[in-house]
């Protein structure tokens, strides 16, 4: 029996596309990375780029998840994040928590061990990736 709030499993994202919207969402996060980055640099305050970057990428995602249920990447294909419990968007906890280990499997990808987070999602009966699971999120359509 489903739990109430909870969605329906014929309404999830397809795995492609959220992996197409996530790479949206790298793009345009690398390009704010390095635009902070070369401003630290110009100032000769480097040490504290990398920590700034973090903020803002977990701004960008929590903001975004929670207000709107949605990252810029993810528009042009209607997924929504949702809460697994509640079908609602996520807290603003739950967003930050997701973003954080999204942003974990994006800069481990090129050692795999990120790749197989997001990957995950292609055999999880869910469609879940490591970042749903930890912050108990699901992506649907609409």
């Amino acid at each position: 029996m489903q739990q109430p709030g909870a969605m329906a499993t014929g309404n999830l994202a397809e795995p492609g596309l959220r992996i197409l919207g996530g790479l949206i969402d790298v793009v345009i996060l690398i390009i704010i990375n390095v635009v902070i980055g070369g401003l630290f640099t110009a100032v000769k305050l480097q040490a504290i780029s990398g920590l700034i970057n973090l903020i803002v990428d977990l701004a960008y995602f929590g903001y975004l998840w929670s207000s709107r249920g949605q990252s810029v990447g993810m528009m042009p294909f209607g997924f929504v994040v949702r809460d697994a419990q509640t079908g609602q968007f996520p807290s603003m906890g739950k967003s930050v928590l997701r973003g954080f280990i999204w942003s974990i499997e994006a800069g481990l990808t090129v050692c795999l061990v990120g790749a197989i987070g997001w990957l995950w999602m292609l055999w999880d009966p869910q469609r879940q990736a490591i970042h749903d699971k930890v912050a108990g999120t699901i992506v649907t359509k609409g």
